[in-house]
C-alpha cells in the first residue's frame, strides 16, 4: 500500500501557503486556519493527484492529516 502522507503534507502546505517547518500530521484542517475555498482546492487537488474522492465532510469534520492521508490510501484503486 502507498504512504500518502508525504505527499498530501506538501499539497496542504502548497494550498494554506504553510512553512515547510511547520508540524501538520496531527491537524486538522479547521486548526490550520483553512478557509472554505482552500478546502474546496485542497479536495480538487487531492482527486487530481491520488483519483481519489475525499468528501467535504471528511476534510472538515475533524480528522487529523495523518487520518485523511490513510483515508486515501484505502480508496485509491490498485496501481497496474
Amino acid at each position: 500500500m502507498q504512504t500518502t502522507l508525504p505527499r498530501l503534507r506538501t499539497m496542504v502546505r502548497d494550498v494554506l501557503q504553510l512553512p515547510e517547518s511547520e508540524d501538520i500530521d496531527m491537524r486538522t484542517l479547521r486548526e490550520l486556519g483553512a478557509g472554505s475555498l482552500q478546502t474546496v482546492a485542497l479536495q480538487f487537488r487531492i482527486l487530481q493527484e491520488t483519483s481519489v474522492n475525499v468528501e467535504m465532510e471528511e476534510l472538515v469534520g475533524g480528522s487529523h492529516i495523518a487520518d485523511i492521508a490513510t483515508l486515501i490510501d484505502v480508496r485509491r484503486p490498485p496501481a497496474q
